[in-house]
């Protein structure tokens, strides 16, 4: 298997992670779990459920930005600073994933970070034996803050409410994409066991945050 394995086409049955040919030597953390106990190998990014049609959001509750393009995520907990980069579509309607193991990707089909609803950012937690930008992910817990620059010189800052493992056979979906009556994140990458044979990690790991009214610059307030 390739170090860029694609993931599975888009359809209902959610978020599926990609898996990497070369794993690091440590497994990265999982929630509730310290970073001092890894111990084995591990693979990283997502890919979204179809479009659903007629979806609307409710009366949204709080501050909410305008849309500008995030180009730079920084998690002051774990020590990560990183660009931003775009990902699409591609034409077989499967997610980019970013192409390198030091970039998060923005999913350009969600919020932009600020906006009312999920904004979805994907990064491997391994790439090439080394470890990803968001090899300790796992490692978040309640109340850390994660900051996110905007093309229009605002950042949206965040505040963790939970850190979630989940199989990839039953990704909960509607929870990580589905409406919301605030502006929140997700961060995403993979987790859990990794699978030599099918070369995938078997779980993903998702960080959940809401935008915190007091430290969004030039908000306005909707509710």
């Amino acid at each position: 298997m390739s170090a860029t394995a694609a993931v599975l086409a888009l359809s209902g049955t959610g978020l599926v992670a990609y898996g990497l040919s070369k794993q690091d030597t440590a497994t990265p953390p999982s929630p509730g779990r310290s970073t001092a106990a890894a111990e084995s190998p591990s693979g990283a990014a997502s890919s979204p459920p179809p479009a659903r049609k007629g979806a609307a959001y409710a009366v949204p509750q709080g501050d909410v930005l305008d849309r500008s393009q995030p180009t730079r995520v920084r998690i002051p907990s774990l020590k990560v600073d990183t660009d931003v980069i775009d990902l699409g579509l591609q034409p077989n309607r499967r997610m980019e994933v970013p192409q390198n193991g030091k970039q998060a990707g923005w999913f350009t089909g969600s919020p932009t970070p600020g906006q009312l609803g999920p904004s979805i950012v994907a990064a491997h937690v391994t790439w090439q034996s080394k470890r990803g930008v968001f090899f300790e992910l796992g490692a978040m817990k309640p109340g850390q803050r994660i900051e996110v620059d905007r093309q229009d010189g605002t950042t949206a800052a965040f505040q963790v409410d939970q850190v979630g493992q989940y199989p990839k056979a039953s990704f909960p979906t509607e929870k990580v994409y589905g409406t919301v009556d605030r502006a929140e994140l997700r961060l995403i990458t993979c987790g859990g066991v990794y699978d030599g044979d099918s070369g995938h990690h078997l779980d993903n790991i998702v960080v959940f945050a809401h935008l915190v009214p007091s430290t969004a610059p030039h908000a306005h307030h909707t509710g």
